[in-house]
């Protein structure tokens, strides 16, 4: 069974149905069993590019809430790491000043290890948001390779229907031009029967 054909024996379902009493005549009941059957073959009926750009189109929405996903744990991840180094720096600093005898050499040395922690909270951040970008990066190609694939589905498939609508003009003048040279080759017959009978009269 074709497209077609399926949305025919749908809408036959429709004709068929019995419509309810006055005042809801505009709605008619249905057999809810034969109109899923009915949808199901439409559905096995439908070209293999309807699908597949149906499946490209599923696969672009997975693909992208993946990236974000991924995304949102790099960054996520990150920012704790940048977060524990940091603390981990306190820490030693607190401890170091406590425990050194020149306060001074305690601080600068405090300092430095402060600033070590925020370059390289910095540099996971940077690593962090490079990842992300080249993450959303990959999503956003992907996403467009699957759109351009359902781009040239759809436009083989409405190529392969004005090909069989064109395929079918030209049977149809076909039978049609046979079913005129017949009734041309008939009535050429009958014209003929006429004329030998008109023939046969006059003599």
């Amino acid at each position: 069974m074709n497209v077609f054909q399926a949305l025919d024996s749908m809408e036959e379902a429709l004709n068929e149905s019995k419509p309810l009493p006055w005042p809801m005549q505009a709605r008619s009941v249905i057999d809810k069993e034969r109109l899923k059957k009915l949808i199901a073959r439409t559905r096995d009926s439908l070209p293999e590019e309807v699908h597949q750009a149906r499946w490209i189109s599923r696969e672009t929405r997975r693909i992208a809430e993946e990236t974000r996903g991924k995304a949102d744990r790099v960054v996520k991840e990150a920012h704790s790491k940048a977060q524990e180094i940091l603390n981990r720096a306190e820490i030693e600093t607190q401890h170091r000043v406590q425990n050194s005898e020149v306060l001074v050499l305690a601080r600068r040395e405090a300092e430095k290890i402060i600033e070590k922690a925020r370059s390289e909270a910095d540099r996971v951040l940077g690593e962090a948001d490079a990842k992300a970008a080249a993450t959303k990066s990959e999503a956003e190609n992907a996403a467009r390779k699957l759109r351009e694939e359902s781009e040239q589905a759809a436009k083989k498939l409405r190529q392969e229907s004005e090909s069989d609508a064109r395929r079918t003009r030209e049977e149809a003048d076909r039978y049609a031009l046979k079913v005129l040279g017949g009734m041309e080759a008939e009535l050429s017959k009958i014209l003929t029967i006429v004329k030998q009978g008109q023939e046969s009269l006059h003599d």
